[in-house]
């Protein structure tokens, strides 16, 4: 994160983001740690800039589908 903080806005056009122990905290598989607010914020921000934001994870299924439900409860909304 605080290498793309670096980065100009106009120059990021893109950002894949892991689920696991990234948005939250580190858990026994499948469950979901806590979430790292500051990074969530963060992503909500340049989503709202126009920047992609994709979510990047080795989830599947139901698993899969909890994580992302569990980002939209914390306002972050993925476009892949």
């Amino acid at each position: 994160m605080k290498l793309l903080k670096d980065i100009p806005d106009d120059k990021i056009k893109t950002i894949a983001v892991d689920f696991d122990g990234t948005l939250c905290e580190k858990e026994q598989f499948p469950l979901i740690g806590r979430p790292k607010t500051e990074l969530i914020e963060w992503l909500i921000e340049q989503k709202n800039k126009g920047i992609k934001i994709i979510l990047w994870s080795c989830r599947e299924n139901d698993d899969l589908l909890a994580a992302v439900k569990w980002c939209r409860e914390y306002g972050l909304e993925f476009d892949a």
